[in-house]
């Protein structure tokens, strides 16, 4: 039974067009969602849809491609980009991964007809228009979602249920010996204050200058301070490095991390010439360029956020 259409106002939708309801317990959109837990490749905002004709499924998608969970850092959420725009910035997001269109391709992949097919779409509240477009040239009659999909999935809930850290603790490496004195106080200050975000979030943080004196281990035998950040990086989930200046340290550090097979976090102050190798390393999972601190915080946070 379809239920009486919400009063909301959609980003988009096609003139003389509406979407419509049911609970999300009906049969379609159970199966909907298990479209959503099977083949929907985006961690952050996972979507599920199936193309139904004469009460049979002909279709199951998932956005991101079909390509099933994986670790992956959306830029659009690191640099906090407004629902429904920049979706280029990210390739699990591009218009033709969205479930919707990636319905329609397996469809028309299996020689299925979709002309009057319905969809039913779970883990969104309303289609952007390339996918009406798309699913209005296959013949698609009409486009089902939850009766509370516009509260059930609004962005800040799906995010709030999604973005939680998986990761428990990370280990913050940074630039010290071979920074200009000048810039030194500052850095320092940076790799703390990406400590307290770490912290703030819930995560246990390892910066090395904060857990020993500077000055002091000048003189500390040199094994001594291997095996300890070594053994350090092992108990960490994740490892981040500011890597603005070249280091001999936190080069050892992220080749160290690299091994130990940890997920690893590289930012760095725009312009600077971060080097081909550090950026090539297979588990870096993003690097990150900001103009200033307050940014390079906000983007650390936003990272950790989908790890």
């Amino acid at each position: 039974m379809n239920l009486e259409a919400p009063q909301i106002e959609y980003p988009y939708l096609p003139e003389g067009r509406v979407l419509k309801y049911v609970a999300h317990d009906h049969p379609m959109m159970i199966e909907a969602r298990k479209a959503q837990e099977e083949f929907s490749g985006d961690p952050s905002y996972p979507v599920g849809s199936v193309l139904v004709k004469d009460g049979k499924i002909i279709a199951s998608a998932g956005n991101g491609f079909n390509r099933g969970r994986q670790v992956h850092i959306c830029p659009r959420l690191v640099l906090d980009v407004p629902t429904g725009t920049q979706y280029e910035l990210c390739s699990l997001h591009l218009n033709q991964g969205h479930s919707e269109q990636m319905c329609v391709d397996q469809a028309c992949e299996a020689g299925a007809d979709t002309e009057g097919a319905d969809l039913y779409m779970y883990g969104h509240w309303w289609a952007c228009e390339p996918c009406w477009k798309k699913l209005l040239d296959a013949g698609i009659r009409d486009v089902y979602v939850t009766d509370d999909a516009h509260i059930r999935f609004a962005r800040d809930k799906v995010y709030s249920a999604f973005l939680t850290p998986s990761s428990k603790s990370v280990y913050i490496a940074g630039t010290i010996s071979s920074l200009p004195q000048k810039d030194r106080y500052e850095y320092l200050r940076l790799y703390e204050r990406f400590d307290e975000t770490a912290r703030e979030m819930g995560l246990e943080s390892f910066v090395p200058h904060i857990h020993s004196d500077i000055e002091k281990s000048e003189g500390q035998d040199v094994k001594s301070v291997f095996d300890v950040g070594e053994g350090e990086i092992a108990k960490r989930d994740a490892f981040v490095a500011e890597v603005t200046h070249p280091s001999h340290g936190v080069g050892m550090e992220l080749m160290s991390a690299y091994k130990l097979g940890k997920s690893i976090i590289l930012l760095s102050k725009k312009g600077s010439d971060v080097g081909r190798f550090v950026k090539s390393i297979p588990t870096v999972v993003y690097h990150a360029e900001y103009e200033d601190f307050d940014e390079a915080c906000k983007f650390l946070k936003n990272i950790l956020k989908q790890l």
